[in-house]
């Protein structure tokens, strides 16, 4: 370690030092603008080098402790008069107070190298000197890739890279949260352009995209080769590819026994040599029409119920697109849901996705998978009175992903109404500003990082401040977001001048 940076002395205050915090005097307050609450400091305690970051600055005057010093202070006429016979600012001083992270244990051929840390089990020395933690200390404390981790942005106060590394973020899922408007497309965007940037060893990306936000990465020259964008409008499920079950999940109403003699008719269709396997719902709705045996009231409600599905138009005699043929390794699939109103229709397109992304997976078909769902309190939400039909498999991944390599994202502006089995298996969290109370007594009833302390800190965030915590990142950390390397076209778009472009619009039309 090399000229470690001074910039105080641990001292006695408020029964402090203990084993989780020490309190320090500020070294030159007025000439270390670094010094800000959060940044990582260092202290040599009795057990070794112990590691921490400032939670809190406090400002003390004994001048100015006194309520008839302060009066008379206020009354003077001149109080710089007072100031020369009380020379208050010669006696200000700043004092931090550390939160205590742990004993790091460095290794025997490398001092700089972490072996390990330790838990706290004695304070910190008063009159110990307080140093600045190196970067490269700290890019291995918090768990960095510097080589090859994901650039999201700056450490605050530090403002030294975030190089995440991937495998810990991507591996045991992940959630963006924020309000609306708070910067998790933004935020997407960033970590889309880190992966798809990477030259080797990146998964297969699925982007359930339900605005439109994310197809203008299709059209960046640097990228548009990794980019296939699949509008929905022309989506079919293979039928042939569905049970009797998976009917009685996209149409509940179905009875059991309508599901048994459906299953008859389904069996009774993979058996005709000249559909060849391949079939859609019209073709079962006539075998069903054209069955003289069957009952007359069973069969009149099973052709009721598959007409209503068949209005869906989602089902037809192959799979579009051929999710085998479109997976690779490193490039990006964004199903645009954009033109989509029907809520039902969307989760059905978003469980059959999963469903079959999930299935292949475990059978090894296609590579690796990170599959990021925007709004996905809309697929999988908290309430037990919403059956979302996407609800179910979405937890499956979140519990059983990790052990077949298929990644999960939830992305949400709602906390609060995303399923608490699904955020919970989010090992990693990136927390955007959220200023719902609910929202955010939901996050820390899901998660036990989340303590009441960070609660508060998010609810302060500023647009484009985060929060990482979780399997990513050994200890939380507050990062600034790096700036897009490509630009949405969206982005700089404001309420004045979209009304512009309208009533120009209407003026062309009404000429």
């Amino acid at each position: 370690m090399s000229s470690p940076r001074k910039i105080g002395t641990v001292y006695n205050f408020q029964q402090l030092p203990d084993v989780a915090k020490f309190p320090f005097i500020i070294k030159n307050r007025k000439r270390n603008l670094l010094i800000q609450k959060g940044l990582f400091v260092y202290t040599q305690s009795r057990e070794g080098y112990l590691i921490g970051s400032i939670d809190k600055i406090i400002i003390l005057n004994e001048y100015f402790s006194d309520a008839l010093t302060i009066k008379s202070y206020e009354e003077n006429n001149n109080p710089n008069i007072l100031k020369g016979f009380f020379p208050s600012d010669d006696f200000e001083y700043a004092i931090a107070i550390v939160n205590c992270f742990g004993i790091i244990e460095f290794s025997e051929k490398e001092k700089v190298k972490i072996k390990k840390i330790n838990r706290m089990t004695y304070p910190a020395t008063p009159g110990a000197d307080v140093y600045v933690v190196e970067q490269s200390i700290l890019n291995e404390f918090i768990g960095f890739n510097t080589e090859y981790g994901l650039n999201l942005g700056n450490v605050k106060v530090t403002r030294c890279p975030a190089m995440v590394n991937m495998n810990r973020l991507l591996n045991k899922h992940f959630s963006i949260l924020s309000i609306s408007g708070g910067g998790k497309s933004y935020l997407t965007s960033v970590l889309l352009e880190e992966l798809l940037m990477r030259e080797r060893g990146t998964p297969s990306i699925i982007l359930i995209d339900v605005h439109g936000e994310y197809s203008y990465l299709s059209e960046i020259s640097e990228l548009k080769d990794k980019i296939h964008v699949e509008d929905t409008t022309y989506f079919q499920i293979a039928t042939s590819k569905l049970s009797a079950w998976s009917f009685k999940k996209y149409q509940r109403k179905l009875s059991y026994v309508q599901v048994r003699e459906l299953s008859q008719y389904i069996q009774e269709l993979k058996k005709d040599e000249d559909k060849q396997g391949k079939y859609d719902l019209t073709d079962l709705i006539t075998l069903i029409e054209e069955d003289p045996e069957g009952n007359k009231s069973t069969k009149q409600a099973l052709i009721g119920w598959l007409m209503e599905l068949n209005r869906l138009h989602l089902f037809g005699g192959m799979e579009n697109p051929n999710l085998n043929n479109i997976l690779r390794s490193g490039e990006l699939l964004i199903f645009s849901l954009e033109n989509e109103i029907n809520i039902r229709k969307k989760q059905i397109i978003v469980d059959y996705l999963c469903n079959r992304l999930f299935f292949m997976r475990r059978l090894n078909k296609i590579p690796p998978f990170l599959l990021i769902i925007e709004e996905s309190h809309q697929f999988c939400p908290e309430a037990a009175e919403s059956k979302a039909i996407s609800k179910s498999i979405i937890e499956t991944i979140a519990r059983e992903g990790r052990k077949f390599m298929a990644c999960l994202s939830l992305i949400s502006q709602r906390p609060k109404k995303l399923s608490t089995t699904a955020l919970s298996q989010m090992n990693s969290k990136l927390i955007l500003n959220i200023k719902n109370p609910y929202d955010l007594k939901h996050l820390m009833d899901s998660s036990e990082a989340v303590t009441k302390e960070y609660a508060d800190m998010i609810s302060s965030l500023g647009v484009g401040e985060m929060l990482l915590m979780g399997n990513a990142v050994n200890y939380p950390i507050f990062i600034s977001v790096r700036e897009r390397l490509f630009k949405s076209p969206s982005e700089n778009n404001s309420l004045t001048q979209t009304c512009l472009d309208w009533e120009k619009k209407a003026i062309n039309m009404d000429d």
